[in-house]
């Protein structure tokens, strides 16, 4: 018999699906579950589709702090046998492409965004996975480095600019005080209120406050779209990075990139260079890593998801860079690359690994 599966999606862009085995349909565009309005709506959709439906598997984000994770575990489903899934985020966005294309796996799933619950409790976002029918491994990312302040690090990218070069990089950052600098490196070093990240969306943050181009976002995505405009087509130019072996996995630092960048802000070189050579590097980092993980499987798809990738010239760099290494790169297309295409992946994941 047919399960019904319903996958809650994620917290921010929320947008639930719910299937028959047969047919998916996907719920309203919600947003930000966050705001005590959109959760309320959220609640009376779902809970109508619960009654109509009456899904056999929910599934929800891995992060216990999520209101889509609370809500799957106190809505007192029905039936009461009703098997509640946690699917991890990351894997979620991966799969999404997996899904659209039609692909069994395994993939290299390169998935770029601001945040996202990691297996070890920390925050995810720099990720590069092994994804098969089976699950995934984590074969690379991003070194962790601190949010001083938390999340006040998405509204203040200048915080993840002095966590990722250090003092250093406190006379670059303008309009915010000495005193305000001096409290964040305090915070650093003694390392209070700073959860690990190794979100490439707080790297780019990062960058587009070191070149001054925003220290304090007053919308979503402000610092990386200010980054991305100054960008010239035609500049090839790109930063050094280090590529490690961490044990079992790969290990991405780009405070080589950072230091680079700084040593041409001295050089009063032209800011779009600058940029330009950040997100070229950013891409060679993926083609790289990318290198290394299908030197180690042999596996030569790659899926690429992820809030960052709606940044059209690292998408593009990206796509022609890997392509011309013989790759088969697989990227959202019907649904969108962001964190409306999770509740997707949530569903795919169920049904490939066998678990419904």
């Amino acid at each position: 018999m047919d399960k019904t599966i319903l996958a809650l999606g994620s917290d921010i862009k929320n947008r639930f699906l719910i299937s028959d085995g047969q047919n998916i349909s996907f719920g309203p565009d919600t947003g930000d579950l966050g705001d005590a309005n959109n959760y309320e709506f959220f609640k009376t959709e779902v809970y109508q589709v619960i009654k109509r439906s009456k899904p056999n598997i929910v599934i929800h984000d891995l992060h216990p702090g999520y209101f889509s994770t609370r809500f799957a575990k106190t809505c007192n489903l029905q039936p009461a046998t009703c098997n509640l899934q946690p699917v991890q985020h990351h894997h979620a966005h991966i799969a999404s492409v997996m899904f659209e294309h039609g692909l069994k796996g395994p993939v290299i799933g390169v998935s770029f965004d601001g945040t996202g619950y990691g297996t070890d409790g920390n925050i995810w976002g720099g990720e590069f996975l092994v994804v098969d029918k089976a699950g995934f491994k984590r074969a690379a990312h991003f070194t962790y480095r601190e949010m001083p302040g938390g999340e006040k690090c998405i509204k203040e990218p200048w915080r993840m600019a002095l966590s990722i070069i250090g003092e250093k990089a406190a006379p670059f950052i303008k309009r915010v005080s000495k005193k305000e600098k001096r409290s964040v490196l305090e915070m650093l070093k003694k390392r209070i209120n700073c959860p690990l990240t190794s979100s490439a969306g707080r790297i780019f943050d990062a960058a587009a406050a070191t070149l001054g181009l925003c220290v304090r976002a007053s919308f979503e995505a402000e610092a990386p779209l200010k980054l991305e405009k100054l960008c010239e087509r035609s500049e090839l130019g790109s930063y050094k990075f280090n590529i490690k072996k961490q044990k079992n996995s790969y290990e991405i630092d780009v405070r080589p990139l950072f230091n680079a960048m700084l040593r041409d802000i001295k050089k009063k070189k032209k800011k779009s260079i600058i940029a330009t050579n950040f997100h070229n590097s950013m891409a060679n980092i993926i083609l790289d890593t990318v290198k290394k993980i299908s030197g180690d499987t042999n596996i030569k798809t790659v899926a690429l998801s992820g809030g960052v990738f709606q940044n059209k010239f690292l998408k593009m760099r990206a796509i022609k860079i890997l392509s011309l290494s013989e790759f088969r790169v697989f990227i959202n297309e019907k649904n969108p690359v962001n964190d409306l295409n999770i509740s997707l992946g949530q569903y795919y994941v169920s049904c490939s690994t066998g678990k419904n």
